[in-house]
């Protein structure tokens, strides 16, 4: 599709996709800065799941399940045995980012 483009439309485009991706990763990071900030407030607490983070500490996640689930400490403990971990390697290559493209995060982040 992109072959009956003449150069300079083609470079457009490369460049709106470049910068749609940047800004893709740019909304990730804020989102994860939103989470953490979330976290320190509640400190760990679980009353609102629609705000809730994925990342927990191990103790709080145990008493969740034997307080607000009625899980005993077995039944956690036999779920637990039966949990497997598998390491999964990615082509990603590390992301180096332009010290300008740094400032436009941080001025896009200031954004109320």
């Amino acid at each position: 599709m992109l072959t009956g483009f003449d150069a300079g439309d083609s470079i457009v485009i490369a460049k709106s996709f470049s910068h749609m991706l940047n800004l893709a990763n740019l909304v990730e990071e804020v989102q994860i800065a939103y989470r953490r900030r979330i976290k320190l407030l509640k400190k760990g607490d679980f009353a609102d799941e629609n705000s809730a983070i994925t990342e927990s500490d191990i103790e709080e996640t145990f008493k969740r399940l034997v307080t607000e689930l009625k899980k005993s400490p077995q039944e956690v403990f036999d779920a637990l045995k039966k949990q497997t971990v598998d390491l999964v390697l990615t082509a990603h290559p590390t992301q180096s980012v332009r010290r300008s493209l740094l400032q436009k995060h941080g001025r896009a982040g200031r954004i109320p």
